[in-house]
């Protein structure tokens, strides 16, 4: 079911204050010592479990909320079925750069999650305090962190 998202731009959600939902407690500092990118990358070619945790993410939430989904910001879906959300983020690691982005939002909020090909985490913008409690626990139950990054 096809939806559609009026009330407040992607644009303008990117604008918000935002958390990470990922595999790493804390932010890694700019001039930290470390294989930051190097790990980030052997991740990412590894990537079907932790999307998988990710994902895990998205559908339990979507237990608690209607959500919907969008590679492009313009056409949405309404409350994917599990197997679509799947294959939703999974094309979003895929070849195709028109895919490399995946939006969330809740159907009845300002908050929007994203997803990046090229990224092992996930942005959550503009969570109320109460939803970004329960994003921490869902992400705590798949051994994820959710974090206020330093410029966030």
């Amino acid at each position: 079911m096809a939806a559609s998202r009026e009330s407040m731009s992607i644009e303008d959600r990117l604008n918000k204050p935002y958390w990470i939902v990922d595999p790493l407690p804390k932010q890694v500092p700019t001039n930290g010592e470390g294989q930051f990118f190097k790990v980030e990358q052997y991740l990412l070619t590894e990537i079907l479990p932790l999307r998988k945790k990710l994902v895990q993410v998205l559908l339990k939430l979507n237990c608690y909320f209607d959500i919907i989904v969008s590679h492009d910001g313009e056409n949405w879906l309404s409350n994917p079925e599990p197997e679509i959300l799947e294959e939703r983020v999974g094309a979003c690691v895929s070849a195709n750069p028109s895919e490399s982005f995946f939006y969330v939002s809740l159907m009845s909020d300002t908050v929007l999650m994203v997803m990046e090909r090229d990224c092992i985490s996930m942005t959550v913008y503009n969570p109320a305090d109460d939803l970004l409690e329960l994003i921490r626990l869902l992400a705590n139950s798949e051994g994820l962190f959710v974090w206020k990054p330093s410029n966030g």
